[in-house]
């Protein structure tokens, strides 16, 4: 079978949504298919690259418009100046970052984006490659589906599958910005008409479009998941030295006002003086807001603020770390919220402290489910938990439920997305 996959994040860029489109690539190839990607253009970054094995499939890059490369790197290296810019430049930044990291325009999941100056030309290219049996668009952003759902109506492709891996028009992190948020819910349920099937990351986000689009039976759930040949690749010597410390590490992104450490930094903050050993890591992009918070409760002591690392280095740290933290999405009423990140600690083999808003929500059941961790809603029930960890001074060993983390393999899940009818 020929598959087309349309998606805009794809290895090397290191960033969780690479992998899921890379994963269907490898199995589908490995399975014999004739596969092609098409993906947008990146520019190399050598200490943070993903470096993944092509094992077999097409790999297309068709580059952004000029114009949006230069405006990208002037906007880089203006944040990073030493020398501060012009006032209106520093107004222009702060306006552009406040429709990015509060509205989530020109972030790849709310209108307008840059990838709308990519449709033209990289539906001309997928169009010159020929037919397709099918054809896999993987959102955000939009982008994608707008040219798959042109493939489709030009005949180009038999069978179209919209994938979100992040959902759009009700993005559950980024609100948009009105007339472009009454634009986009129409869009969507017009392209969306043409899809013969439609996937989600989980079943409440399922639930919902089924809703929205009026067309149970075309949503499906497809789950990110883990590939493990990723844990079983790395070097496995451990990362950390061997000073007597106890880690914990939180790997991914803390986005304010939707999740809140606060019950597990004031626990820390209760812990014994003697049991000085904690050390706290937290990897990652946009943490830099942690810093006061952690200054508030005076753990300075116990935390550091990594940044964005290598994804081999993150899954050893992972791997390596006494506990591995899980911090819950505050709005319990907001189901299906499962990030990338939770099917890495599950198999990474180190337990998972959950910390949660005073109740459960799906991704905390299948932490436990799984037997992979703990979710701990109350202050002392954390500090309890931490006092008791500390005290035994070595890591815990993870009796994790074989036929849960299954369900989850990133092979299984390729092969359950080519079975939709």
């Amino acid at each position: 079978m020929r598959i087309l996959i349309i998606a805009t994040f794809f290895p090397p860029l290191n960033s969780i949504a690479s992998l899921r489109p890379y994963s269907w690539a490898k199995c589908w190839s490995l399975a014999g298919h004739d596969v092609t990607v098409l993906t947008m253009q990146k520019p190399p970054h050598p200490t943070t690259d993903l470096h993944l094995p092509n094992t077999g499939y097409r790999l297309v890059e068709v580059p952004p418009p000029r114009f949006l490369q230069a405006l990208k790197k002037d906007y880089r290296e203006t944040s990073q100046a030493a020398r501060k810019p012009s006032l209106f430049k520093r107004g222009l930044i702060r306006f552009y970052n406040y429709l990015k990291f509060k509205r989530g325009l020109f972030h790849s999941c709310r209108m307008p984006d840059f990838a709308d100056f990519w449709i033209r030309r990289a539906g001309k290219v997928a169009e010159e490659l020929g037919s397709w049996d099918l054809v896999v668009s993987t959102a955000g952003p939009y982008a994608v589906h707008i040219i798959a759902e042109k493939l489709k109506k030009r005949g180009v492709a038999m069978r179209w599958i919209a994938d979100y891996r992040d959902n759009w028009s009700d993005n559950h992190i980024y609100p948009g910005l009105f007339p472009f948020s009454w634009i986009e819910s129409i869009l969507e349920k017009k392209l969306m008409r043409s899809a013969d099937a439609i996937t989600a990351t989980s079943a409440p986000f399922a639930a919902k479009m089924q809703s929205r689009y009026d067309c149970k039976a075309r949503v499906q759930v497809i789950e990110n998941g883990f590939d493990p040949d990723d844990f079983a690749s790395l070097p496995a010597v451990s990362i950390f030295p061997n000073d007597g410390k106890f880690r914990i590490v939180y790997t991914g992104t803390i986005y304010p006002g939707k999740q809140d450490p606060s019950s597990f930094f004031q626990a820390v903050s209760e812990l014994p003086q003697e049991l000085d050993q904690l050390e706290i890591l937290f990897v990652g992009h946009q943490l830099e807001h942690l810093s006061d918070l952690i200054k508030r409760f005076g753990i300075e002591r116990y935390v550091r603020i990594l940044g964005f690392v290598s994804r081999e280095e993150a899954l050893r740290m992972q791997r390596d770390a006494h506990l591995l933290l899980f911090i819950v999405w505050k709005d319990l009423a907001e189901r299906g919220v499962y990030s990338g990140k939770i099917y890495e600690y599950l198999f990474s083999g180190t337990r998972i402290l959950a910390i949660g808003a005073g109740g459960m929500d799906d991704s905390q059941q299948l932490i436990v489910e799984s037997g992979t961790g703990v979710a701990l809603h109350h202050v002392s029930d954390i500090k309890n938990f931490l006092i008791a960890q500390l005290s035994q001074g070595k890591k815990e060993a993870v009796d994790a439920d074989q036929q849960v983390l299954a369900r989850f393999n990133r092979q299984t899940l390729a092969h359950k997305l080519l079975q939709l009818k």
